[in-house]
């Protein structure tokens, strides 16, 4: 059993977070509760959310097909929906398991759409994408589960760095793109964009790790089964970032080889 000293500890490492999701965790107020987060309740959370995302993704192929003139209104829609759940589910622990499930509900929608409409244009990337995020998932669980990754404070460091570089590159290009769009197409080529792509990749996989190290904490913390809603939204938010980076690097190689 953990004292308060060692449960006050957890939690302070619990906000080390590249995860947006766990961010806000030092700010709740913990008492003591008849029934604690669990392994098996994170773990059947986290797979619920993504069955959830898969049978809403599928749903929203057959809007994509039935009345394509919906599509990006919907798209728009869940993407902001999606971030809206994420924000409440953080600040609100009490309501995560529904903000937590609106959130999968609408991912697949986004996600969903996105997908079919690559994969009209580069047929078989859709699967290469769910494919890749399986066997980044499957390799990083190994590679924590067997010791020889971890998340160490100086992992986070790099993590948590290299997410606020990517903001702060993305939104000085865009702010050049508007500005100079010339001086953007001058720089950007195939080569850069692999090499994005790739780095955004390996950052989500790292993100996983953190994300493992963070449910085994809030278990041997004993905090209250809520939580397990918040450790399987964070799994959610990387596992789809990688998803997407994935695709988007599927997109390029194919798009290079089509030419």
């Amino acid at each position: 059993m953990y004292n308060n000293g060692e449960k006050d500890k957890e939690v302070n490492q619990l906000m080390r977070s590249s995860n947006p999701v766990f961010t806000n965790l030092e700010k709740q107020q913990f008492s003591t509760v008849s029934e604690t987060a669990t392994k098996n309740g994170v773990a059947l959370k986290t797979l619920s959310l993504v069955v959830i995302s898969l049978v809403t993704g599928f749903f929203s192929l057959q809007i994509a097909i039935i009345a394509p003139e919906f599509t990006l209104g919907i798209a728009a829609v869940s993407g902001i929906v999606s971030f809206i759940a994420v924000l409440i589910a953080t600040f609100n622990p009490k309501i995560a398991g529904i903000m937590s499930i609106i959130y999968a509900l609408f991912q697949g929608l986004l996600y969903g759409l996105i997908t079919h409409l690559l994969d009209a244009m580069f047929p078989g990337v859709a699967s290469i994408a769910l494919l890749g995020t399986v066997i980044v998932f499957v390799v990083m669980f190994a590679l924590y589960q067997s010791g020889l990754l971890r998340g160490s404070p100086l992992l986070r460091s790099v993590v948590y760095g290299a997410l606020i570089t990517i903001l702060v590159g993305s939104l000085v290009a865009t702010v050049i793109s508007l500005v100079n769009p010339v001086f953007i197409s001058s720089i950007y080529s195939y080569e850069l964009a692999i090499g994005i792509s790739l780095f955004l990749i390996v950052m989500g996989a790292f993100m996983l790790t953190l994300d493992f190290e963070r449910a085994e904490q809030v278990v041997n913390s004993g905090l209250p089964k809520a939580y397990e809603w918040i450790v399987a939204l964070g799994f959610m938010v990387t596992l789809i970032w990688i998803y997407y980076n994935i695709l988007r690097f599927a997109v390029l190689v194919m798009g290079r080889n089509n030419n």
